[in-house]
């Protein structure tokens, strides 16, 4: 056979060969090459639509599709660093012995053939199968993987279904090409201008995103198709539906930038110009009153939208890593650093907005270096003499009193005034107008199953509830009777579990403070778990440092 008939590498032969170009090795095994958190959170906050309408549009149907097989659903970006993750528990502890969960990057380079980052290499759909990975350590795994391509057709990613071999059958690569195709047309749809679906009844349709004068402003896989066989006309297609004559008449409709349901607080009082000035911000109000949405917000809407929201919880924090974590470290800083160190939370927000989210609880220490980046805009990290320069507008926020902490000489004054450029206090959720209220209820509601409605008594239930928990208490409930009126078309009180209000009051004014009743749930799930704080952390869903400042602060008080 002459050579010009020799048939053409697969594309998993041509990713084995990059491989053993690149020096790899067969049985040795795969780099761990995991994202530092700050550096996953910020990429995580930069792909928000993506992830946002992964969640909302795809993985309902990945459920309906493979309900009961045990397998996970991986959403990646652009360089195989996985951003989200979803699937059969069954599936994921051989899943979590090769790192194939949120943070880790699946790119070729470190990780071999495999179907993320050979997907991404091919920029083409593909899928690898047992001992077509390159690493022996991976044979037990099968893969399918999709590209995922963004509205201007430029690469975003790539969503990837996993499974150990046995399990995967023959519609996996069918089923994720559905899935990308399924997140594309979300994306598209989100964006503002006007959409133009050539056949509504088909559901893999070609759809243009025009703009208001009929410019092309993006499309779908098969809208590219489409428009690579027939001379385009913007203007004749915003002009006259039926102007193609290709079918009966094209759907033309006008999209707009979609986002969170709107709150009385989501900016009222912020002038965004402070934000745009470099004045900091300072948020206070109690736990799940919105703080985190309005910074959301407030981002979406400034000059730096392009660039990354770096949002942090400072109570969450390792009491021995957070300077660390906000500052980062050079390689071998101390016992147990990352020999190639960490970006830090802080030089991950360079060139956005920062947000430390309850920064009453940093460690003085920490705020004293905080102090002084603040003052000199250089970072030095922990381990290293060189500062390095960073830019980001600063959001603090807390559900504590920060003026009562300089106070008591537990928060620095100088801090306090340097984040304390614009004050804005959130009102809490039983404080809004009931109208308002009416209206957050619903519009939730609608989000999380438009096909149920609240019956008139369990709605008068929650607007007479003081829910201190605000907007994250609310969700929660309404998920939970989501959950447990599914399929009755009805919400009634009996789905509502919502905790009693002490003296049975429902007013805001009928119960113990906030403080008080805070203390009294950490000392009874301390009392539950026998002494265990641990598992009164997890119970709480806090960190084993927030727990024990919880009970420093009773014993001071």
């Amino acid at each position: 056979m002459s050579e010009s008939l020799q048939p053409s590498p697969s594309p998993i032969q041509r990713s084995w060969q990059r491989c053993l170009h690149q020096g790899l090795l067969r049985q040795q095994s795969a780099e761990l090459d995991l994202l530092p958190q700050g550096e996953l959170s910020a990429r995580q906050e930069e792909h928000r639509t993506l992830i946002t309408c992964f969640q909302r549009f795809v993985l309902p149907l990945f459920a309906q599709l493979l309900a009961g097989r045990p397998c996970r659903l991986l959403l990646c970006d652009g360089e195989g660093a996985i951003l989200a993750v979803s699937g059969d528990d069954r599936f994921a502890r051989h899943a979590e012995r090769i790192f194939l969960r949120s943070g880790a990057r699946w790119g070729e380079a470190s990780k071999g053939t495999n179907a993320i980052g050979t997907a991404l290499a091919e920029q083409s759909e593909v899928q690898v199968l047992g001992a077509q990975h390159f690493f022996a350590q991976h044979s037990f795994l099968s893969c399918s993987a999709c590209p995922l391509l963004g509205p201007d057709g430029q690469l975003l990613g790539v969503l990837d279904i996993s499974t150990d071999a046995a399990h995967h059958d023959g519609d996996m690569l069918g089923t994720v090409r559905l899935l990308a195709m399924t997140l594309e047309n979300a994306l598209l749809a989100r964006q503002p201008g006007w959409l133009v679906d050539l056949d509504p009844q088909s559901l893999w349709s070609a759809r243009l995103l025009l703009g208001e004068g009929g410019e092309l402003l993006g499309a779908n896989r098969a809208g590219r198709l489409w428009l690579g066989q027939h001379p385009f006309d913007g203007q004749q297609l915003l002009r006259d539906r039926r102007g193609l004559r290709l079918v009966p008449d094209p759907v033309v409709i006008k999209t707009e930038t979609q986002s969170l349901p709107a709150t009385p607080s989501a900016t009222a009082g912020v002038p965004l110009k402070m934000l745009e000035r470099g004045i900091s911000l300072l948020i206070e109000g109690e736990t799940g009153s919105g703080k985190e949405h309005l910074v959301r917000t407030l981002h979406a809407r400034s000059s730096r939208r392009e660039r990354p929201l770096v949002c942090v919880n400072c109570g969450a924090l390792p009491a021995e890593l957070v300077e660390a974590e906000l500052f980062g470290y050079v390689g071998g800083a101390f016992s147990g650093a990352r020999s190639q160190g960490s970006q830090g939370y802080l030089r991950a927000a360079h060139g956005g907005i920062l947000m430390l989210d309850e920064i009453g609880e940093l460690p003085l220490p920490a705020q004293t270096r905080l102090l002084r980046v603040l003052q000199e805009r250089v970072v030095t990290p922990v381990g290293s003499h060189r500062p390095e320069p960073v830019d980001f507008w600063l959001v603090s926020a807390s559900h504590r009193d920060l003026a009562a902490m300089v106070a008591a000489g537990t928060f620095r004054e100088d801090l306090y005034y340097r984040i304390c450029g614009w004050r804005q206090q959130l009102a809490p959720l039983r404080a809004w107008p009931v109208p308002e209220r009416q209206g957050l209820i619903l519009n939730l509601l609608a989000q999380m199953d438009p096909a149920l409605q609240l019956t008139p008594q369990a709605e008068q239930r929650l607007l007479a509830h003081p829910l201190p928990g605000n907007v994250r208490q609310l969700k929660q409930a309404l998920e939970v009777a989501c959950v447990l009126a599914e399929g009755q078309g009805w919400i009634d009180p009996a789905h509502l579990h919502l905790p009693a209000v002490a003296g049975g009051q429902s007013s805001p004014q009928g119960g113990s403070t906030l403080r008080e009743q805070s203390r009294q749930r950490v000392q009874q799930t301390l009392a539950e778990c026998g002494g265990n704080v641990s598992e009164a952390a997890r119970r709480l869903g806090i960190s084993r440092t927030t727990f024990y400042r919880h009970l420093a602060r009773e014993g001071r008080e």
